[in-house]
């Protein structure tokens, strides 16, 4: 299972998985990190961004609106939904799939 942190202390949730994303896409490319991490990487912020209705997910929960410090993860497997975790406690996704 793949987990990556998110940093909201500027953006909001959308922007920074899009932003993570660029940035993963842009490492694998020129070669920085390890390969199989940043497919890894590369597949659950793209999952994220195909399978979530984030602005939808950040209008809900004010703490993903950005601009404040706050545990935010993201996790998931192939064979596994994804999972988000707010502050250590795992939000319920269901009504925020596409």
């Amino acid at each position: 299972m793949t987990h990556i942190e998110l940093d909201l202390s500027r953006h909001c949730i959308a922007t920074e998985v899009k932003r993570l994303h660029n940035r993963r896409v842009s490492d694998y490319f020129k070669g920085r990190g390890e390969k199989a991490a940043l497919e890894a990487e590369i597949a659950l912020l793209a999952r994220a961004l195909s399978e979530l209705d984030l602005p939808s997910l950040r209008g809900f929960h004010r703490l993903l609106a950005g601009g404040e410090a706050v545990a935010v993860v993201l996790s998931g497997a192939e064979e596994a939904p994804l999972a988000l975790t707010l502050a250590g406690e795992p939000l319920d996704l269901e009504g925020y799939r596409r």
